[in-house]
């Protein structure tokens, strides 16, 4: 893939990251389809970064993480195009599968674990963070 190929690529998949994060204070089940994993080591590399750029701490061991098998989004409520989905009732993180090594994405919705919110607040995940997570 040339150079001009895998930016465009990479463009579209952040305006598609974009639009595409879900995140929830409200008690709700898992997504459909939702599989436990271990999270991978650079995962909690990934949160201590986060956690700099934030001035934030948080505990990356009380997290659950998921992944929804296959190629694209998963759907969560009336949104069919969620690719990363942070949820304080049962302290988790999903991801779709195709994001799971996608370190934007993985930030993005250790960001919103870290501070406990599920807005975008503009301090965080544009002027602190946004150079690290998908926004």
């Amino acid at each position: 893939m040339g150079s001009l190929a895998r930016k465009t690529a990479l463009a579209v998949t952040l305006v598609f990251v974009a639009t595409a994060c879900g995140s929830s204070t409200e008690p709700n089940p898992l997504p459909a389809r939702a599989v436990a994993m271990g999270p991978p080591p650079i995962y909690e590399t990934w949160w201590h970064e986060v956690e700099q750029c934030s001035g934030k701490t948080g505990d990356f061991a009380a997290i659950s993480w998921y992944y929804v098998p296959g190629p694209g989004s998963f759907v969560v409520g009336s949104n069919p195009e969620i690719v990363g989905l942070w949820q304080e009732s049962n302290h988790s993180i999903t991801l779709a599968e195709f994001a799971r090594e996608y370190a934007p994405v993985v930030r993005h919705e250790e960001l919103h674990a870290i501070l406990r919110r599920a807005d975008h607040p503009p301090e965080y995940f544009q002027d602190k963070c946004g150079a690290i997570v998908a926004h």
